[in-house]
């Protein structure tokens, strides 16, 4: 495998990848948002696998009556399995830090993706972002910074899980958009969800071989047991993820990489409605002040694509 030197020409116009991402993350916030208030319930690892399991039902049920018995069949391209590991990675982190930080704080940290997408797609792809289009990422990262206001007593190596899952985000991003076009949605949702369970199982059987002392918390927990109301939420959950995984696939496919980074900051305001439904926390002016930034900073960009 190797990097293309100029990613492809999308497969139609940016906005029907904008509207897509910006349905995927209002879900993906509710989800995330989700998990957090049922952390005490489950493992990260348990989680992670049966919400897997649940969306690869789903989507094999919508795959097999809209493409027949061949669109069941995982992609057996090894830049699929290259992303599906990288946003395996970006999950695992992300839902690990979770439990010990605000929400608004862990999102902060994840929505550094943006500059992640636009040094990374400097670098492997050669992309020009253009002097408007790095002003729109400086704008948009500084009004994430002005919403969440970070002290430094809260700055702790805790903080590298959700950077390092904006890392892999992005990366997973970039492979989509220069290396994947040519995949569905659909093949891609599942390959994804089957390399999440794998990923999930084998990270309990290295949990069931090494035994961690205590109760090893979320993200080192084995098995805690299910009642109803747990195995409620994880078929929601996977729900969930049948719809945001083939519908983030296609926005990375219709729009190019720092257009669809930018567009996805929109996380933080819906993350900034649930956590005032879920967990009492009303956005402040300063809060909504850099809400407002990110989304000049997504116009930018927008103007910034439409130029080049």
């Amino acid at each position: 495998m190797e990097w293309t030197s100029r990613p492809p020409r999308p497969l139609g116009g940016p906005a029907r990848g904008i509207l897509a991402i910006l349905a995927a993350v209002f879900l993906l916030s509710f989800s995330d948002a989700v998990v957090k208030l049922g952390d005490d319930r489950f493992g990260l690892a348990q989680l992670v696998l049966l919400r897997s399991v649940v969306a690869t039902l789903l989507l094999a049920i919508w795959l097999l009556r809209d493409r027949g018995a061949q669109g069941l069949c995982p992609s057996l391209s090894g830049w699929v399995w290259a992303r599906s590991l990288c946003l395996s990675a970006m999950w695992l982190s992300y839902y690990a830090a979770l439990p010990a930080m605000s929400f608004a704080l862990a999102a902060a940290c994840y929505y550094t993706a943006p500059a992640w997408m636009a040094l990374l797609g400097r670098v492997l792809l050669g992309m020009t972002i253009g002097g408007l289009g790095w002003s729109a990422i400086a704008l948009s990262l500084a009004g994430v910074f002005l919403a969440v206001s970070p002290s430094p007593e809260s700055v702790t190596p805790l903080m590298l899980l959700p950077l390092a899952a904006a890392g892999f985000y992005a990366l997973a991003g970039l492979i989509t958009w220069s290396r994947c076009q040519d995949e569905s949605p659909g093949a891609m949702a599942v390959t994804l969800n089957l390399c999440l369970c794998g990923v999930a199982a084998a990270g309990l059987a290295v949990l069931a071989i090494v035994r961690p002392g205590g109760d090893g918390g979320f993200a080192l927990s084995l098995w805690p047991p299910l009642g109803i109301a747990g195995w409620s939420l994880a078929i929601l959950l996977g729900v969930l993820m049948a719809i945001i995984a083939p519908a983030v696939a296609l926005a990375y496919r219709l729009a190019p990489t720092p257009v669809v980074g930018v567009f996805d900051t929109a996380y933080l305001g819906f993350a900034a409605v649930w956590g005032a439904l879920f967990f009492g926390e009303v956005p402040s002016t300063r809060e909504g002040l850099g809400i407002t930034m990110i989304a000049a900073g997504a116009i930018l960009m927008s103007r910034n694509r439409n130029r080049g």
